[in-house]
């Protein structure tokens, strides 16, 4: 299976520390989040991936090269305006035919059997989308995800506290079909003016396609504070998953 991992961001939260790096090469555990998550999907059979870069992408390229160290052959493209993820993996189109591969975000952090379960799952019931969601105390910073009966029926793009119906959040790892690409072609900014890959989501679930939703219990973190580096990094550091990789 192959991967595309969205990665053109510099993370505006995180201040000063991505002033000369992008968000993807902070560091945790001594090595890049960027290098875990490539290991990660590793482990979970992806041979190839597709890194869309932008805001000093050079960066990335230069750490990582051809993939060798991370042990994924890595393919590169670039998101020429940061203007949000709904269009990002555009690019790497061509790259991803032929079958169904992982989207992500590049600022995540979880346990590489999150990757094998979503393979699994999907094994067992192949849909236009699996996507996976977390439970989490306060909804507001994430896409609220509804599900029923495993099937994601709603999303909404960062509700405003204490309105949203349900405590599942995108959390920016996906299964999809090339099938993705005719949604993402169809959409419009945001009202914050970004083309948002949540709103692609709601187009599928709208013209009937199959949005089923994998619930990740285990350790998830969305790194994009100075506050989530740091909690990253000290669970990093615990479990021992950084430098032996």
């Amino acid at each position: 299976m192959k991967a595309v991992i969205l990665a053109a961001g510099k993370g505006t939260r995180m201040g000063e520390i991505t002033d000369a790096i992008p968000k993807p090469m902070v560091q945790v555990g001594g090595r890049p989040l960027l290098w875990h998550l490539l290991r990660a999907l590793r482990g979970a059979g992806v041979t190839d991936a597709a890194l869309v870069i932008g805001y000093k992408g050079d960066a990335i390229r230069d750490y990582f090269g051809a993939g060798h160290d991370a042990g994924v052959r890595l393919s590169y493209f670039t998101q020429e305006v940061q203007d949000g993820t709904g269009k990002a993996a555009e690019p790497a189109a061509a790259f991803l035919e032929g079958g169904p591969f992982f989207l992500t975000y590049g600022d995540i952090v979880t346990e590489r059997e999150v990757y094998e379960g979503m393979v699994e799952e999907f094994g067992r019931t192949p849909t236009d989308l699996l996507m996976a969601v977390r439970t989490v105390p306060d909804p507001s910073r994430w896409g609220a995800v509804t599900v029923e009966s495993g099937r994601v029926v709603r999303v909404v793009e960062k509700p405003a506290p204490g309105t949203s119906e349900s405590n599942k959040v995108n959390a920016g790892i996906f299964i999809a079909a090339p099938s993705l690409f005719r949604y993402t072609a169809r959409l419009a900014l945001s009202p914050r003016g970004e083309y948002e890959l949540t709103d692609a989501v709601r187009l599928m679930i709208e013209d009937g396609c199959a949005v089923r939703a994998f619930e990740i219990d285990s350790y998830w973190r969305d790194v994009g504070t100075p506050e989530d580096l740091a909690a990253a990094d000290r669970e990093i550091d615990r479990r021992g998953a950084g430098r032996s990789g």
